[in-house]
């Protein structure tokens, strides 16, 4: 097995990417016995998996019937118990258990840190026993279970047992020394013992709606996949995946117990992982990443994939401001970094290297409130490229572009994508290759989709747009980018340099396709030439803004660097300026 690790960047727009590649994908039981046997020596313990295909009964198992401490995994025992009480009226989410001094628990969780005393509902208790696996709660639930303490755990246990689970036991309440019996099983499994099998078997009734009913199965699932701890099973799935799951962590154990629900397939697994040798809490865990690892391999035999590569605790910070949210992507298709400028850009008697300005691989990305895709799925775009030692950060700040889309009430999403960052260069990267716009919508289609901002990655109509050096990579990505049909209008902001003859094709494609130039006097010569072209070309233009024009050249008496301001949202709207913009309204 061969593994490669690069960091980009994680929570707070840092994200990893993790490529694997196994030697052999597992196409027996033999096969995918010896890649968990090669796992388990990359950590230096001893591993139990069982996953079974709920749509196809197909299993894959290893040491399955062995039995692992839990950990925290009990806690779905005592989860299910819990439903079952409250179907039967001998518990209720309403009632309240006093949290004070005596009844803290130190180990994983919130409440241990609660100051004073005060009254907990037992539904947020069950709920932060299940996400952020808090002790605390998990005791003050199994208190609620039954009147002694040994009927408090035979309430889990002998519900285990009657629905066919043959060794998961709760064996005491966590970090509670004072109640740990000293029997075998306490003495070598802690607060609980199970299976791979137990668990699959116990996840399977749940997905099938066999545990108390229906309607308690689904919330379950919807408690289970609130989970906060989600570097095993979900860590290198693919990002349409769903996983209802609960974790456990003690020392030289690694629990990890689930549904994996996606559109390709659904199924259940168990991994545990015992006697290991690396006790760190980081993600890079040795037996956390053999679990992943296990993870993505079940999920390749089940649905016929065979790629390996998987963003890393792939997370979108949005940010909130008045009419609707934006947010900083990490993007492989993004223009840089691109192979035209590994050795950096000289302008004039200016060098600019390749490390700081042709390393950043982000997108600003805004999305208005209330924005809706269209009948068919699709999503209409705005993408933007800025202009010479500028970013994307930067275009967010000083043109006020999300504030005149929220303004404009145009349904659509808002991209600014990162060019080369505060350097004197028009070059486009990846957008000067052929396709490379449409893998960059794509990617970025697709992200959105993995973070629950769309319910599909379909492409609608998009506008490029363009200020000042940032006409090349517009101008490529309309004639080159493999989206030309989708381009629906075009809008440069002072920023039509050169490359004209390039838009010809694409307004003679389609009479709907629009044009629209403000630009100031240093650029007349080149709006001259290109007038000319158009004129050779058949192509109607009007030298004023006309909503019901094609093609529009405003020429403006407005500054360089505020020729976006006010223009942006009246395009949008399909509004014509009455009057050029002067000066003086630049500071309004």
């Amino acid at each position: 097995m061969k593994l490669s690790l690069v960091k980009c960047v994680s929570k707070n727009l840092f994200v990893l990417f993790l490529f694997i590649s196994f030697t052999c994908f597992a196409q027996s039981a033999d096969d995918f016995a010896n890649q968990i046997k090669a796992l388990e020596k990359s950590f230096g313990g001893r591993m139990g998996i069982m996953a079974k295909n709920l749509r196809t009964g197909k299993v894959l198992a290893v040491a399955e019937k062995e039995k692992f401490p839990t950990a925290s995994a009990i806690k779905l025992p005592i989860l299910v118990e819990y439903f079952y009480q409250l179907s039967e009226d001998k518990i209720s989410p309403q009632q309240t258990m006093v949290l004070d001094s005596t009844n803290k628990w130190g180990g994983s969780g919130l409440y241990q840190y609660f100051l004073g005393r005060s009254e907990q509902k037992m539904g947020d208790a069950v709920m932060m026993m299940m996400v952020v696996s808090d002790n605390t709660a998990t005791n003050l639930v199994i208190n609620a279970l039954g009147e002694t303490h040994a009927e408090k755990l035979a309430a889990v246990n002998n519900r285990m047992a009657r629905l066919g689970l043959k060794n998961t036991r709760l064996l005491n309440k966590m970090m509670s020394w004072s109640t740990k019996t000293d029997s075998s099983e306490s003495i070598r499994y802690g607060v609980g013992v199970s299976t791979a099998e137990d668990m699959v078997l116990l996840l399977e009734k749940l997905y099938r709606g066999e545990l108390v009913d229906s309607t308690a199965c689904q919330e379950m699932i919807d408690i289970l996949e609130h989970q906060f701890y989600s570097d095993m099973i979900p860590r290198f799935l693919p990002g349409n995946v769903r996983v209802a799951h609960k974790t456990g962590s003690v020392t030289a154990v690694r629990v990890d117990v689930g549904l994996v629900l996606s559109p390709q397939t659904d199924f259940a697994i168990a991994i545990f992982c015992d006697q290991i040798r690396d006790y760190s809490g980081s993600p890079e865990n040795k037996a956390v990443l053999a679990m992943a690892q296990a993870s993505r391999l079940v999920w390749n035999i089940f649905t016929g994939e065979e790629g390996y590569e998987r963003l890393l605790g792939f997370y979108v910070d949005w940010n909130p401001f008045p009419g609707g949210q934006w947010a900083r992507i990490f993007l492989s298709s993004a223009p840089f970094p691109h192979p035209s400028r590994k050795e950096g850009w000289q302008y004039k008697d200016r060098r600019f290297p390749y490390d700081p300005h042709y390393i950043d691989s982000s997108a600003v990305v805004v999305i208005p409130d209330g924005f809706h895709q269209g009948n068919k799925g699709e999503t209409d775009l705005i993408v933007h490229f800025h202009g010479w030692n500028n970013d994307n950060l930067g275009v967010l700040e000083k043109f006020q572009m999300p504030q005149q889309l929220i303004a404009s009430r145009k349904n659509a999403i808002l991209v600014l994508a990162q060019g080369p960052w505060r350097a004197s260069d028009s070059g486009g990267g990846k957008m000067e290759d052929d396709c490379g716009f449409r893998r960059l919508v794509e990617e970025i289609l697709s992200l959105l989709t993995a973070d629950g901002r769309l319910k599909s990655p379909t492409i609608g109509r998009v506008i490029v747009t363009a200020h000042s050096g940032g006409y090349r990579p517009a101008i490529y990505a309309v004639a080159r980018g493999g989206l030309m049909a989708n381009i629906q209008e075009v809008y440069l902001f002072d920023a039509f340099y050169s490359l004209t003859e390039e838009l010809i094709p694409w307004l003679k494609m389609d009479k709907e396709h629009k044009l629209r130039s403000i630009y100031t006097e240093h650029l007349a010569p080149e709006h001259q030439t290109f007038m000319e072209l158009l004129r050779d070309d058949r192509l109607s233009y009007v030298d004023r803004h006309s909503n019901k024009a094609q093609i529009v050249l405003q020429p403006t008496t407005v500054r360089h660097n505020y020729v976006i301001n006010r223009t942006f949202q009246l395009w949008l709207q399909g509004s014509c300026l009455n009057e050029i913009m002067s000066d003086k309204s630049e500071k309004k």
